[in-house]
C-alpha cells in the first residue's frame, strides 16, 4: 500500500479510540485481509498495519469495491474486514445488498463513523449520523464502539460473523 506524503497533512488520530488496541483486537479475532481505501481518518491505522502487522491490506478505489472483495474472500474461506467511511458505506449499500448477502458472505464491516451535535448537522445533513440507521433498516447487525474499552464488541461481531449469513457491521467513533 502506498502512502503520499504531502506536504502540511497532519493525518487523523484516534482521540477515543486507540489504534492500536483496534489492531490488537482485529488479529485476535484472526482477521487476514483488511479491506480499505487510504482515507486521513485511520491513514495511521492502516500504516502501522502495513509495518507492523500479518494482517494484508487490500487498497480498493470504491468501497463498493471492497465490499464485493470481502464478500469474495468470506465466500473463498478467508478472514476479512471492510473498512470505510460513513459516506463510503452509504455508497456500498448496493453492493453490501446485491453481492454480499446474496452469497451469504459473513465478514466484519467497521464504519469509521462521527457523532456530532445537531447544531452543527444542520450545515452538513449526512454528516456521520445515519450509518447506524441505514445497517439496521436493512436488518444488519450493527454494534456502536465510541471508545477504548468498548472494543470488545468488535470481538462480539466477529463471532456473530462466524456461520452468520451476513456481514456484521462495527461504527468506530474516532
Amino acid at each position: 500500500m502506498r502512502f503520499a506524503d504531502l506536504p502540511n497533512h497532519t493525518p487523523a488520530t484516534g482521540k477515543k479510540i486507540s489504534l492500536q488496541a483496534l489492531k490488537t483486537v482485529l488479529e485476535e479475532c484472526g482477521i487476514e485481509y483488511l479491506v480499505a481505501l487510504p482515507e486521513s481518518p485511520y491513514e495511521l491505522f492502516l500504516k502501522d498495519i502495513a509495518e507492523h502487522s500479518t494482517i494484508r491490506i487490500i487498497q480498493v478505489t470504491r468501497e463498493a469495491e471492497g465490499m464485493a472483495i470481502c464478500a469474495g474472500l468470506t465466500y473463498g474461506g478467508g478472514k476479512a474486514a471492510w473498512l470505510g467511511s460513513y459516506k463510503g458505506f452509504y455508497n456500498s449499500l448496493d453492493t453490501l445488498i446485491g453481492t454480499a448477502r446474496r452469497v451469504q458472505a459473513s465478514f466484519l464491516i467497521l464504519i469509521s463513523d462521527e457523532e456530532i451535535p445537531p447544531a452543527r448537522a444542520v450545515h452538513d445533513p449526512e454528516m456521520g449520523r445515519y450509518a447506524v440507521a441505514l445497517a439496521r433498516a436493512i436488518g444488519l447487525p450493527c454494534l456502536e464502539v465510541r471508545t477504548t474499552e468498548e472494543l470488545a464488541r468488535v470481538r462480539q461481531a466477529m463471532e456473530q460473523t462466524t456461520g452468520g449469513i451476513q456481514p456484521v457491521a462495527v461504527a468506530l467513533y474516532f
